[in-house]
């Protein structure tokens, strides 16, 4: 199966419901509002998959009449950027550093969702479950540029870094040129993915091959084989740089599949 995730540039053309729709992400209406969210997680052997809305509060494609999370979004855009009280609510200017974050093409992750998060880091930790967290924004301020971070950034990293044991990466896309950092306080990989739309003529894109134990695998030469330790292959194509992102910060454990 493919699971996809949303970002600003499908909401400048479609709903959610038409999203769902095309795409087959599995928004639901979130209590006690009604309102659509598309997070959800998934699992394949012994990995979860863990995918953030980062436009569970935004502007775009929310009612702006009857739409609390339009409102509560509309509420953070006039009190962190000036540009929105002047009809220009996609603009950073004036806005300096992590304040850059607050315009319209961003959006925040709820508290219903960080509640939802918390519940499903904790569920695979005591599963002895790895996780590897999707999502449109980038979530930590040194993986890209700022004007790209979820609005909350601070309150999701926060929650990750709590189950270090179990969160291995993140990987995000939104800012085109892609980035990467990891963490200080808790090793987690935060890998901002090159977009295939500042790339062109280049097929930009990357794939990522997850090797969750330390089992003998072949080389290139079939007659020699090596061991290797638990480890995440990103394999750029393109202007995609790859990468390989180790599972060191995470305990060691015996890993039960879903």
């Amino acid at each position: 199966p493919i699971w996809h995730s949303y970002g600003n540039h499908c909401l400048y053309n479609l709903d959610r419901p038409t999203l769902q729709q095309r795409l087959g992400i599995p928004f639901r209406e979130e209590e006690p509002h009604g309102e659509w969210v598309g997070y959800y997680d998934f699992c394949h052997q012994s990995t979860r998959f863990v995918v953030l809305d980062g436009y569970d509060i935004a502007l775009m494609q929310r009612c702006p009449d009857t739409s609390l999370k339009h409102k509560q979004a509309r509420e953070i855009l006039q009190t962190q950027n000036p540009n929105m009280n002047e009809g220009n609510p996609n603009s950073p200017k004036g806005l300096e550093d992590l304040e850059r974050r607050f315009v319209a093409f961003n959006g925040g992750v709820g508290q219903e969702q960080l509640k939802w998060l918390r519940n499903t880091l904790q569920d695979a930790r005591e599963l002895g479950q790895h996780v590897i967290v999707l999502s449109h924004n980038p979530i930590h301020p040194e993986s890209s540029n700022p004007v790209c971070l979820i609005w909350n950034f601070q309150e999701v990293l926060d929650i990750l870094r709590l189950y270090k044991d179990v969160v291995v990466a993140s990987f995000s896309g939104h800012a085109h040129k892609g980035g990467y950092c990891r963490d200080e306080e808790s090793g987690i990989h935060f890998r901002v993915v090159e977009a295939a739309l500042e790339n062109r003529p280049e097929k930009t894109y990357a794939m990522v091959d997850v090797y969750t134990d330390s089992r003998t695998n072949k080389s290139d030469d079939d007659s020699k084989r090596s061991a290797s330790s638990p480890r995440l292959v990103l394999r750029g194509f393109g202007n995609c740089v790859s990468a390989v992102y180790d599972f060191e910060h995470t305990k060691t454990a015996v890993l039960n599949e879903c």
